[in-house]
């Protein structure tokens, strides 16, 4: 069977939509702004994640009698597997690797500007996602509207 009888269909529309961190052309995250399981999807695991966070940032307050190079050792690999988790579910939010490419450093705990870090990322994103929600359901109106006005006029 040949390229004869194929025929194309262009989606390209419906593709992820590239955005670049910081100005850098080696950060470019790929994300779907018109996912709406994305707001479902952060609401499941919203709560886990900012207890994650104090978590995280609670192993500095605690006092051990144990040598102090255990007490690294113990509170770094406690706070590594708090990153880890923290960074899974920031990636399932967005369906895309969103810990790797906007916080390659550092962790989702550390604090910015009052918030967590990846409160912080989801500031940011969200407005990306909100900005499409509303320009495509601003266009879902006007469509729905042009074909509903010959029998709401008349």
């Amino acid at each position: 069977m040949g390229t004869k009888n194929i025929i194309d269909l262009d989606l390209s529309e419906t593709r992820k939509k590239r955005i670049r961190i910081d100005g850098d052309d080696n950060r470019i995250l790929e994300i779907n702004t018109s996912d709406l399981n994305v707001i479902s999807r952060l609401k499941e695991v919203y709560s886990t994640l900012t207890k994650l966070a104090v978590e995280g940032n609670q192993f500095f307050e605690v006092g051990e009698d144990a040598p102090v190079e255990e007490q690294f050792e113990s509170y770094g690999k406690s706070l590594k597997e708090v990153d880890t988790k923290m960074r899974e579910l920031v990636d399932y939010v967005f369906d895309a690797p969103v810990s790797e490419v906007c916080a390659p450093d550092g962790s989702m705990y550390d604090p910015f500007n009052g918030m967590f870090r990846f409160e912080f990322l989801f500031e940011k994103l969200l407005t990306l996602y909100e900005s499409n929600f509303d320009t495509e359901f601003k266009k879902m109106s006007k469509r729905v509207q042009k074909h509903t006005d010959k029998y709401v006029k008349g």
